[in-house]
């Protein structure tokens, strides 16, 4: 992405304050205790100058104040010494000049006083003396400071510092073009001596004084006035303190105090003090402290305030330049070109009042950058001329002669704005004559603009310019009116943006070097400054200067972007560099440009080329939503990341939209006939490239040739020839292969489908034949078809991409990169003869480029042609290009690397290979191929340790991008015999170079990785031979370790194009090593199988004729790279550990049968055992199940029994119930008279006690007291109630087999029962015994179940089980019982 120079509008400011020195010539008012007094009753304009006749009494000479500055001082100051005036009246004459701005004759007039007076008459008193000898001081630092010591300059907010300006030159620097260099400097030098000479001369005049008086005031305001002047504002403050404290509020010290306020930014304190000026000194103070006070206010944020005081000051002095440049820049500070409504109104009253400040004062340097600003933003139009421009071209015809030149800003219109750029072609048919014509300024109609015009073609448009001549005069003007840096600066910044606009990137560097120099906190020329140096290529010092920037203005966002963008570049500190435009996201997030800008950066580092996709995506997405369309340059770097990323289909649509928005671009009318002879484009995946044109002939098909190949036209065409290709109709495609006369035939039959249109008619359709486009006679779509052929190479389709590489070269024929891609197509499809040729069309076009000489250098390379490469790489290393340098470098020490084996020349090669490696380092040592070659070279001398530590430095630093370092540490490590980490280096080398499109040395692809698999196979080797060296049991790991060399050696025979001797023999190698394994197995106390035996018995037979037939061709003379005493022992060793391996299998095989039988014995014996395992288990199942079935017998028997004797129970309950109340009701029909019911009496529940959850305590002990309480307590019942004995055998029987688990479980079981109730014995007796008998067949709960008592030991002993207590029977209770639950079948 091209960085464009961004030169936005800079607000024009007013000046600084600066104290005012004329007062200081007058005497002080008396000093006063009041504040509030208004000490300026002096009348507006100055008295006349009346000088004494000496020799007559009543006689004057009048000089009015308006003549005064007519008069020379000279002239002056001999009429007062003829006259002999007294020293206050040279004082007066003095301050009538300094009103009128006479600066110099002022201070001649008073060094005249003080010479002629003072020093040669001695004349006046000491306070006359005092008082002259100051005003001389402040007088010389007056004129000092009129040419240009003045105040400082606040660049940040663009106020200038000048009160007023002078004729000498600049101490700052010199201005490019204009003055010689020494005349300049001499200027310079000579202001400067003359400023330091003023300012002395005020000293000696202030130190005369203070001998005279060091009290008086006068002296003390010019001491402090020359300390402001040299930027000591602590001593003019201690000064200007004074003279307020002993002489009151004196104007001066007033406005001097306010000065050094605004000095030190104490804002606030300044505006009190020109305030205080104001309201005491209200004429005195005059228009400068209206200008100090609204500068104060404007630092104070109080804009309308400070306009009406520049207003005011303006007022009382319609000549005050400052004010109206206050006035101006206040009035434009709030507009806006677009929703101000009285915008141009205000800009050209504002830029009148500019003007007539230059006019009055035509060397002020501050009104000069202002409109030197101005002009450089306004559109100047070209008068009496218009011009004719055409849709698509980049030629401007003026109606007549224009005065244009290389490099100026144009607008057509009111819209298009473009540059003028030279043209070549022009020029190159133009003779000398009209060249220097054209230089003077001669009849110049025809110019080339450097963008194209998209509109339609238009006749007497309006032509703009910007007139960078006058804004280059102004600023140089105001560079050499001052010496205020922060002025000179601005100065310097406007002439950098106008070279910085016309592409003149080292005069504008050399401005931005100077004005950030003279003022370094102004931003805007820093980064112009970054701007220049990223077009030098300086990036590291553009960064560094833009961290400036952006930490002295944090919301520039084109410096946060372009400070990411950098270091993205540098990839020195990614996340740094993201933060910096994520934060220019962040203040501008709709700004489609700053997302392209991310994008951009993401792209530089290969990982992030998904996530600079998506951004790309996310601009085209803020671009339509506000109306932009994307540039083909921006859709072709999303093609060139999605052909990386291996999205191929939409690489291919990306190139389509940008081919498409370039033809946009470029609306000139596409002719197929221009190219149609010179490029032909063919290929169908090149469709973007070609056309099919109407031929406006029409065919039908020959229906008499079967093979419908055959075509008959209506005329004549003589555009198509044999081997074109046509399309007839819409739908059929084929080539021409012979065409006579008006009878045609294609290539192909046509045979139409039932449902198209076209079959069913049978008239004739329209010919088209394909020819190329215009596309490609612009160099932008080069761009785009050189990437398309690249596409073309990835996916596969090279005839396309020859094609299309074919057809660059033809039409721009200096376009290398297409012929080194041929010479790369050719030497990867094994034709280096081809790719010789290619690489010789290259050479011819561009003799010297170092992309060509490379490529033809790593021809060689691949071809060990050693010599023909050094030559090659020593004529890059002469041209010194520093990329192409290193490489260079690195490539001859690789060559002197791979010749030590060179007989007599090891050590020399070896040096010689290690000193140009450390030349790169010395000039980068970042430069990780030439650390590795070092690593290579030390790993060499045996150094291996530091090698292994630079490979993992090199490994590190470059992120595993330079495989050669994985490969070479695996190298190291199977040195130190660390072979797993040796195989982890040489997978990691194989997939990383698997997954790379580029070569990974200077063989092709196969042999390479023929290469390391033979590598990984030596590694398992050698692990395996290690092994062996313990033999013993520990040496089993060896025999897997050599399979696993014998596969990846047959891998490497495999993937080898040709036959590969060595890595056949050290397959037989490997082999023989297995079967020597295998056999001595046995010695080494590890189990082995006949199978093993077997293999490798089968190895060695595979093996030895192979060995054999290799030493049959070293006899017969053939080459072989293998001794033939190596192959001999192979052949002897091999033979005997054949025979010794059948004898070994022979006996395995013995051994294996004679185990087999006895595992199959000790099998059926095993199956024997768990059989009757099995049998015994199903037995024991079947009794358990017998078991189990028979105790769920007896327990549904038990339950079945509980239940009928609950529903008898429950029977007999209800009888007795109803037998009961009868005899109630017969019994009360039998009584004499009727009794009342006793309360007592109710009906018994059967059921009530069956399920009563009352404790053993309570029912089962036997306590007389407790009985007695319930007897009472409890209600009387209509019958007693019988207490009932029952065992479990009455009610569950009794059980054999569970009586062991039953003693441990006796339940206790209380007898249920009532107390009789005998308070009725006599009357009712019989009743009674029938109702106890009835309620002795229906137990309770406690009777059938049983209640265990919560605490067994507080129970009463169990009693007999066949009786009962007689004590127990007569009080009514049963003894509680442990009963015991037995078999049915006992009972």
């Amino acid at each position: 992405m091209e960085i464009l120079d961004t030169n936005s509008r800079r607000n024009m400011s007013p000046p600084p304050p600066t104290t005012t020195t004329t007062e200081a010539l007058t005497d002080f008012p008396a000093a006063q205790n009041g504040n509030d007094h208004n000490y300026d009753n002096q009348n507006d304009d100055p008295p006349s100058l009346c000088i004494p006749i000496s020799n007559a009494s009543h006689e004057f000479i009048e000089i009015f104040p308006e003549e005064i500055s007519s008069i020379p001082s000279a002239q002056l100051s001999e009429t007062l010494l003829e006259e002999k005036a007294p020293i206050s009246l040279w004082n007066t004459a003095a301050m009538l000049y300094m009103t009128y701005k006479k600066e110099r004759e002022s201070t001649h007039l008073l060094s005249t006083a003080c010479t002629e007076l003072l020093s040669k008459q001695h004349l006046g008193s000491k306070e006359e003396r005092t008082r002259i000898l100051a005003a001389a001081g402040i007088a010389y630092l007056t004129q000092a400071n009129k040419a240009g010591i003045g105040i400082a300059v606040d660049s940040e907010s663009g106020m200038a510092a000048a009160l007023s300006s002078s004729t000498f030159g600049s101490s700052g620097g010199t201005l490019p073009g204009g003055m010689g260099q020494e005349d300049k400097t001499a200027r310079q030098r000579e202001a400067s001596e003359y400023n330091s000479e003023l300012r002395d001369l005020a000293d000696k005049h202030f130190t005369r004084a203070s001998k005279l008086n060091p009290l008086f005031p006068m002296t003390w305001i010019g001491r402090a006035l020359l300390n402001l002047s040299q930027e000591r504002t602590e001593n003019a403050k201690f000064f200007f303190e004074t003279t307020l404290k002993h002489c009151g509020m004196v104007l001066p010290a007033l406005l001097g105090m306010a000065c050094v306020y605004f000095k030190i930014e104490d804002y606030e304190s300044s505006l009190e003090m020109y305030a205080k000026a104001i309201q005491l000194y209200p004429n005195k103070a005059g228009a400068s402290a209206r200008v100090g006070l609204g500068l104060a206010c404007y630092k104070l944020g109080q804009i309308d305030r400070a306009k009406r005081a520049f207003q005011r000051a303006h007022e009382m002095d319609a000549e005050n330049v400052e004010a109206m440049v206050g006035i101006a820049v206040l009035e434009v500070r709030n507009l806006d070109e677009k929703y101000s409504k009285d915008y141009k109104k205000t800009a050209e009253n504002a830029m009148r009042l500019i003007s007539m400040a230059n006019l009055i004062d035509h060397e002020n340097a501050m009104v000069q950058n202002h409109l030197a600003n101005y002009y450089f933003n306004k559109w100047t139009p070209v008068t009496g001329v218009t011009v004719k421009v055409e849709k698509g071209s980049t030629t401007i015809v003026g109606s007549g002669p224009i005065n244009l030149d290389v490099g100026d800003r144009i607008r057509i219109g009111y819209e298009f704005e473009t540059t003028i750029v030279e043209d070549e072609e022009e020029e190159e048919e133009e003779d000398d004559d009209d060249a220097m014509q054209e230089e003077h300024g001669g009849n110049n109609k025809t110019f080339k603009m450097k963008d194209s015009w998209k509109g339609e073609s238009t006749d007497g448009l309006k032509l703009w310019k910007k007139d960078y001549d006058r804004v280059i005069a102004l600023a140089k003007g105001a560079f050499s009116s001052t010496t205020v840096p922060g002025i000179q600066a601005e100065s310097l910044y406007t002439l950098a943006r106008v070279h910085h606009i016309r592409d003149e990137m080292e005069k504008a560097n050399t401005c931005y070097e100077r004005a950030i120099k003279l003022a370094p906190d102004l931003t805007p020329a820093r980064f112009g400054l970054a701007q220049t140096l990223i077009w030098d290529e300086t990036y590291d010092e553009a960064a560094g200067h833009l961290r400036l920037v952006v930490g002295k203005s944090p919301s520039a966002t084109d410096a946060h972007a372009t400070l990411g963008l950098l270091e993205a570049k540098s990839g020195k500190d990614r996340k740094a560099a993201f933060s910096y435009i994520k934060k220019a996201i962040d203040l501008e997030p709709a700004n489609a440009d700053l997302v392209l800008l991310e994008a951009l950066a993401l792209q530089q580092q290969e990982s992030d080329y998904q996530q600079a996709l998506e951004r790309y995506h996310k601009a085209l997405e803020l671009m339509d939503s506000q109306g932009n369309s994307p540039s083909w340059i921006i859709l072709t770097n999303m093609g060139v990341l999605c052909h990386e990323t291996k999205k191929y289909d939409e690489a291919a649509v990306c190139y389509e939209k940008a081919m498409k928005a370039l033809e946009s671009d470029d609306n000139s009318a596409r002719s197929h006939k221009e190219y149609a002879e010179q490029v032909m484009i063919r290929q169908k995946e090149n469709h973007l490239f070609w056309d099919y044109v109407d031929s406006g002939v029409k065919c039908s098909q020959d229906m008499s040739d079967d093979s419908n190949q055959t075509w008959n036209l209506e005329s004549d065409c003589s555009e198509i020839k044999a081997g074109d290709h046509v399309r007839v109709g819409n739908v059929f495609e084929s080539e021409v292969i012979d065409i006579d006369g008006t009878t045609l035939k294609l290539k192909d039959g046509y045979a139409p489908l039932s449902t198209d249109e076209e079959s069913n008619d049978k008239s004739p359709m329209i010919l088209f034949y394909k020819r190329t486009n215009k596309s490609l006679s612009t160099f932008s779509a080069i761009s785009i078809a050189f990437n398309v052929a690249r596409l073309h190479e990835a996916t596969g389709k090279t005839v396309a991409a020859i094609e299309l590489h074919k057809a660059i070269v033809k039409r721009h024929p200096s376009y290398v990169n297409s012929y080194l891609r041929l010479a790369c197509i050719a030497r990867d499809c094994g034709s280096l003869a081809n790719c010789s040729e290619w690489l010789k069309s290259a050479c011819a076009v561009a003799p010297g480029n170092p992309e060509v000489l490379t490529l033809v250098g790593n021809l060689h390379l691949s071809l060990c042609d050693w010599k023909p490469a050094q030559s090659v790489f020593n004529q890059l290393l002469e041209q010194k290009i520093p990329n192409v340098e290193a490489y260079s470098m690195l490539c001859l020490g690789n060559i002197y690397f791979n010749n030590l084996k060179t007989p007599g020349k090891y050590a020399k090669h070896l040096q010689y290979a290690a000193d140009f490696y450390r030349r790169i380092l010395n000039k980068d040592n970042a430069n990780a191929y030439a650390a590795n070659g070092i690593g290579t070279v030390l790993a060499e001398k045996a150094d291996l340790t530091r090698a292994k530590e630079i490979f993992n430095h090199v490994r590190e630093v470059s992120g595993d991008s330079i495989p050669d370092a994985l490969l070479n540490l695996g190298h190291i490590y199977l040195a130190l015999s660390k072979h797993p980490e040796a195989l982890q280096m040489y997978q990691s080398y194989m997939e990383r170079t698997r997954s790379s499109d580029a070569p990974t040395s200077s063989k092709s692809k196969d042999e390479d990785e023929a290469e390391i698999l033979l590598y990984i196979a030596f590694a398992y080797f050698d692990w395996a031979r290690q092994t062996e060296a313990c033999n013993n049991a520990k040496a089993a790991p060896a025999d897997g370790r050599y399979k696993h060399c014998i596969e990846y050696l047959e891998k490497a025979l495999k993937t080898t194009r040709r036959e590969n001797l060595i890595l056949r023999y050290n397959w037989c190698m490997a082999k023989l090593a297995a079967a020597n394994c295998v056999l001595q197995k046995l010695t080494r106390g590890i189990r082995r199988t006949a199978k093993e035996v077997q293999d490798a018995l089968n190895g060695l037979q595979e093996s030895l004729p192979k060995v054999q037939t290799m030493l049959q061709w070293k006899q017969e003379g053939k080459k072989v790279p293998v001794s033939t005493s190596l192959m001999n022992n192979f052949i002897v060793q091999c033979k005997a550990n054949i025979e010794s391996a059948k004898s070994h299998l022979s006996e395995e095989i013995r051994k294996e049968t004679e185990a087999r039988e006895l595992r199959e014995l000790q099998r059926m014996e095993i199956l024997a055992k768990q059989k009757e395992k099995e049998l015994a288990e199903l037995e024991a199942r079947r009794k358990e199940a017998e078991e189990q079935e028979e105790i769920e017998r007896k327990a549904r028997m038990k339950m079945e029994k509980v239940t009928s004797l609950l529903d008898t129970w429950e029977q007999e309950a209800v009888k007795a119930k109803e037998e009961s109340e009868k005899k109630k009701n017969k019994k009360n029909k039998m009584s004499e008279a009727p009794q009342a019911e006793d309360e007592n009496d109710e009906v018994v529940d059967p059921n009530k006690d069956l399920f009563d959850d009352s404790s053993d305590e309570e029912d089962g002990v036997p306590d007389d007291r407790n009985n007695d309480a319930v007897n009472k307590s409890a209600p009387s019942s209509d019958f007693p109630e019988a207490t009932v004995k029952h065992t479990e055998s009455d009610l569950f029987g009794e059980s054999d087999d569970d009586d062991d688990d039953d003693e441990d479980n006796n339940v206790k079981v209380s007898a249920g029962g009532t107390t009789e109730n005998k308070s009725n014995e006599n009357n009712r007796q019989d009743e009674e015994m029938e109702e106890a008998k009835a309620s002795s067949s229906a137990p309770s709960g406690k009777d059938l179940f049983g209640e265990s008592s919560s605490d067994e030991e507080s129970a009463p002993p169990p009693e007999n089980k066949r009786g009962r207590d007689d004590t127990q029977e007569e009080k009514g209770m049963a003894p509680p019982k442990k009963r015991r639950l037995e078999d049915d079948d006992s009972s």
